[in-house]
């Protein structure tokens, strides 16, 4: 059993020991939050999931920098895009794959690329983000082509600004 002496000597040198050790810069130092993107990554972490994820779906991007995109993804890996300020709807693909991260550890990746394009936001050659991460900054996703934007090279009608919803740009199409 140990004694107080012995408990009291350990304790200092867990403490001094802690002194010596720098602190983590990045180590958060408030309470903990919720990370919305950590379990998007964890929820779409397999292939299957990314699939379902993408398959037959309309989406709305509007982070990144670049413009705002509504794209229309097909089950067999086709992609359009419709990019605010054009007409042209450009046609690409999609794909899921999985890499070795740096730790070493798969990752599932959802792929872009639009082969013949120059336009802003979007890459001739392929363009991978983490599944979960892609899913979470989308803006809106829903299943189909309500847009009616399947097979499409040119859209039929200009988005002159971002648009707050998918349901704003169907409105537009269905009048």
């Amino acid at each position: 059993m140990p004694t107080f002496r012995s408990a009291l000597a350990a304790a200092i040198s867990a403490l001094a020991l802690a002194a010596c050790t720098p602190p983590d810069e990045a180590a958060p130092t408030g309470p903990a939050v919720p990370r919305p993107e950590l379990q998007a990554s964890i929820d779409n972490s397999t292939s299957d999931a990314a699939m379902r994820g993408m398959s037959n779906k309309t989406w709305l991007w509007t982070r990144g920098g670049g413009p705002a995109q509504i794209h229309y993804s097909t089950a067999d890996g086709r992609d359009y895009a419709w990019l605010v300020g054009q007409r042209r709807i450009a046609q690409g693909q999609w794909q899921v794959n999985t890499v070795a991260d740096a730790s070493g550890q798969m990752l599932t990746q959802i792929c872009l690329r639009y082969p013949g394009y120059a336009l802003p936001g979007l890459s001739a050659g392929w363009t991978c983000r983490p599944a979960g991460t892609m899913f979470y900054d989308m803006t809106e996703r829903e299943a189909g082509d309500p847009l009616r934007i399947n097979g499409r090279s040119e859209a039929l009608f200009v988005l002159d600004r971002p648009p707050a919803s998918l349901a704003e740009v169907q409105a537009r199409v269905r009048g």
